[in-house]
């Protein structure tokens, strides 16, 4: 159980400040520090949310079992629907987006103005808003364990 809170603490610590590392630098005007909000988000992905993510799995699958199973309570089969849901966000669009904007500020210097910089951005904070607002919900679950 103090692993699974553990992993909570490290996938949700990281998710929330990444996102206000983002929000906070959108609409700057320096290049550098857009870098280095991305460059720090990349590296705390793979120290932080990753570790994280792995151990809310395992665990959370080993604790399973003491109430039922993963089916037994809706709480603990939509828990892990919300965070397999945001887990892919991050996987599939936030962390390769990430990326793709450290390319193209790599590239030119003015590119935090570009159309494709913009749109990637916007894309980043509607699905980033998703991908913290879907494991705070399974917070919530897990917490209350509503019949």
């Amino acid at each position: 159980k103090t692993l699974h809170i553990l992993g909570v603490i490290l996938f949700m610590g990281n998710i929330i400040i990444s996102a206000v590392w983002r929000l906070s630098v959108n609409n700057s005007k320096d290049v550098n520090l857009v870098k280095h909000a991305l460059k720090l988000m990349t590296l705390s992905d793979l120290f932080f949310t990753l570790p994280g993510v792995i151990l809310i799995g395992i665990t959370g699958h080993m604790l399973a079992p003491k109430f039922g199973g993963i089916g037994a309570f809706a709480w603990i089969y939509h828990s892990y629907a919300l965070l397999t849901m945001s887990a892919l966000i991050w996987l599939a669009v936030l962390l390769p987006i990430q990326l793709k904007q450290k390319r193209l500020l790599m590239d030119a210097e003015d590119n935090l103005t570009s159309p494709q910089f913009k749109k990637l951005t916007f894309i980043w904070s509607i699905l980033g808003t998703m991908a913290v607002s879907l494991p705070l919900g399974a917070l919530v679950l897990m917490v209350l364990r509503p019949a």
